[in-house]
């Protein structure tokens, strides 16, 4: 019953200290000397950890693809902003107000 307790801990993490596990296991596995069997039980754990990652990543992309589903319309979708671009703003439409020609940092 024990592995079951570790599994169920091991799938509350949240995608964060999973990757901070991961990232301190590879640490080790890079710095430090460890026992063969050790090595192995750490690489387990890694790869464990990595699939959980991988489906945490894949879970919040089928929830963007959801949103941006529901959101209907190509014209009601979220595009990438270019800075450099005012007529990117507010559906094409540049806003005199918040306009920053003839702005000059020093």
């Amino acid at each position: 019953m024990p592995r079951n307790n570790k599994a169920t801990k091991k799938q509350e993490l949240r995608f964060e200290e999973a990757m901070e596990n991961l990232e301190s296991i590879i640490d080790r596995m890079e710095t430090e000397r460890i026992p063969l069997d050790d090595l192995l039980k750490e690489y387990e754990e890694g790869t464990k950890l990595l699939k959980l990652c991988r489906d945490r990543i894949e879970h919040a992309r089928a929830r963007i693809d959801q949103i941006n589903k529901d959101l209907g319309s190509a014209d009601n979708c979220l595009s990438p902003l270019d800075e450099n671009n005012p007529e990117s703003h507010e559906g094409g439409k540049a806003d005199p107000q918040t306009s920053n020609e003839g702005i000059q940092l020093l």
